[in-house]
């Protein structure tokens, strides 16, 4: 068994097991009960959980279980097509017996480009469901910075209170001492959270540019899989003008005009030829990067 045949049975057997798995890393309903407890943590505790979902998420769009598959079938397919190309460049004449083999590997390899764009929608659902937890994450931080700047509001608020009533109003020496306290207080808690605030308007800077970045990417996923499309039709084609040689071949080996039929045959390759190099125009761009 060849190894192109190999990698798209592996395939095959890939799309029913991705399908029966569990959808993502971290789930949807997950991903609510996390945010209604980072809600009732201090900041930097709601913080680091946050943080450490926001990693997990970001690791399930870059590890989709159909990807090391897919970069195996890539380097399959692509290594037996130029084998195949460099037999037909070759100063040997291709046999009729050898382009019977290469019209069946070629099938075999358009089946397998096929196979792996069929893919694209369970990898995409996955995605996006990361893609709608990270955004949660995202609606999260902007709740906890509101929080924040309204208690700090509050505090400003009680704090110039606090000063009213010590200029204006008769206050016994222990009164204005446990204002004086609530106000010291008062200036540790917003010093905090003004800490806060800048640590959480970090995280979400952060936050929009792994966005950005992450659309950026299923956009390049997008062509990625369009171009494993379209590589299958111009592969089969390819295999389909070789069997027709193959065909008339056959149909007229017994009316002896082998002047003829090798010429017609000799258009034939050449047309497939022609469609190798469409094939090696898709094939240079074919390079999954999932990385950031």
């Amino acid at each position: 068994m060849s190894r192109t045949l190999t990698a798209l049975m592996g395939l095959l057997l890939l799309t029913g097991a991705v399908a029966a798995s569990p959808p993502s890393a971290v789930a949807e309903d997950e991903i609510g009960i996390i945010r209604e407890k980072a809600g009732n943590l201090p900041h930097d505790e709601a913080l680091k959980l946050l943080g450490e979902t926001l990693g997990k998420s970001i690791e399930a769009t870059q590890s989709d279980p159909t990807i090391p598959d897919i970069l195996d079938a890539l380097d399959a397919n692509i290594a037996a097509t130029r084998k195949l190309r460099e037999l037909v460049d070759g100063d040997t004449p291709v046999t009729e017996e050898q382009m019977a083999e290469i019209a069946a590997e070629i099938t075999v390899i358009a089946r397998s480009f096929g196979a792996i764009a069929d893919l694209a929608p369970g990898v995409f659902e996955r995605r996006l469901t990361e893609l709608g937890n990270i955004d949660a994450i995202g609606q999260e931080v902007g709740f906890r910075i509101a929080d924040a700047k309204a208690r700090l509001e509050a505090l400003r608020e009680s704090n110039a209170e606090i000063d009213s009533e010590v200029r204006t109003a008769t206050l016994t020496p222990s009164e204005i001492e446990k204002r004086r306290l609530t106000r010291q207080a008062n200036d540790a808690e917003m010093h905090s959270l003004e800490a806060a605030v800048a640590a959480w308007g970090y995280f979400s800077e952060r936050h929009v540019d792994v966005m950005s970045r992450l659309g950026d990417q299923s956009a390049n996923l997008d062509v990625f899989f369009h171009a494993l499309k379209e590589n299958a039709r111009v592969y089969d084609s390819a295999a389909r003008t070789l069997n027709m040689a193959n065909s008339l071949n056959l149909a007229l080996s017994t009316l002896g005009s082998v002047e003829d039929l090798d010429s017609l045959r000799t258009d034939l390759v050449k047309s497939w030829t022609d469609l190798m190099k469409i094939v090696d125009e898709v094939n240079d761009g074919l390079m999954l990067q999932p990385g950031m």
